[in-house]
């Protein structure tokens, strides 16, 4: 028998934090910062819950304006006892466990051990996530020393894009009806059936990931400083772009190194410094002015980083090819 429910809307922290514990865990939850007194984001939040046979598990959270984390403490008073593989489908989310520190785009995916203490940071616009639960002695059976310790695998690898295919086509089949993004609310999440059709996928899901974590693994072997810089400065522009000070500069500051270590670093991704905080700004700015229609372009620019508006109308046409009032 198969059990669900469909995404469920929360409007307080509290409430966010019951539904957390309904779909993945004890953890606790509070609302995020801007980053140096800039003030809180706007909280939202929604959970859901898909499972089946064979202890296939599929959550689905998405939110904005927290921060979520799980200690030691709660790791011992809890049920939980399973490896997640996470799937960023909208936004990004700082994920960090142990000593590692990754800062997840749509298409990236963090697989991690939920007993082990982990923080991760919402502290943006609507960011969705979708995570299966791999029970801790499958996962060992079939993978082994490749889930010691998390693992990132990057959006734009072959082996992301098969993962994304494989768990949406495995929510639909749990959830018991065609649905084209996990998130859609759907009146037949409850409904039964005489068999699980999800064992096929699973396994070519597995397969996928035990590729996906040997290709990790061996990128890990050759991953050299300027790539361990690119990853912590793209978590701190995150976390800073939001005040109009910062800058490449600052990023510098922060990172301890030099402004040529820094171009260096981005070069090697085809990025620069500040493209990348332009672009998160912009991104933003953007997520905001479609979600959010009481509030001016202006306000939701400033808000956003920018200090001079019409650098920022610019800016936006200049990247998306439309003005900021058009689409709202």
């Amino acid at each position: 028998m198969q059990t669900a429910f469909a995404p469920q809307p929360h409007r307080t922290v509290e409430s966010f934090q019951s539904g957390v514990r309904q779909v993945c865990g004890n953890y606790t939850v509070r609302t995020a910062r801007t980053g140096q007194g800039w003030g809180e984001f706007p909280f939202a939040a929604r959970t859901g819950l898909l499972r089946g046979e064979a202890a296939t598990e599929l959550a689905y959270v998405r939110l904005a304006g927290v921060e979520v984390e799980r200690t030691a403490e709660q790791i011992r008073g809890d049920f939980v006892d399973h490896f997640v593989l996470t799937m960023q489908f909208a936004g990004t989310a700082e994920m960090t466990q142990g000593g590692a520190k990754a800062l997840l785009r749509p298409r990236d995916i963090f697989v991690s051990d939920a007993t082990r203490p982990s923080r991760f940071g919402f502290a943006g616009y609507d960011a969705e996530q979708v995570s299966l639960h791999i029970p801790r002695s499958e996962g060992v059976a079939r993978f082994g020393k490749l889930l010691n310790g998390p693992t990132l695998i990057r959006g734009d690898s072959g082996f992301a894009v098969a993962l994304k295919v494989l768990m949406l086509r495995l929510a639909r089949q749990l959830a018991g009806a065609r649905v084209e993004n996990i998130w859609e609310a759907n009146d037949r999440a409850d409904e039964r059936t005489e068999e699980d059709p999800s064992g096929d996928l699973r396994e070519a899901l597995f397969a996928v990931l035990t590729s996906a974590l040997l290709d990790a693994r061996d990128g890990r072997a050759a991953r050299d400083t300027h790539d361990r810089v690119y990853d912590e400065a793209l978590g701190i522009i995150h976390r800073q772009a939001g005040d109009p000070a910062f800058g490449a500069g600052e990023l510098c500051r922060e990172l301890g190194i030099s402004p040529r270590q820094l171009q260096r670093s981005f070069a090697r991704h085809g990025d620069s410094a500040r493209e990348q905080i332009l672009t998160t700004r912009l991104e933003r700015a953007r997520r905001r002015i479609l979600s959010d229609p009481e509030v001016t372009v202006s306000e939701i620019a400033y808000a956003s980083g920018f200090n001079d508006l019409s650098f920022f109308y610019r800016a936006y046409r200049r990247h998306f090819g439309s003005s900021p009032g058009e689409r709202r």
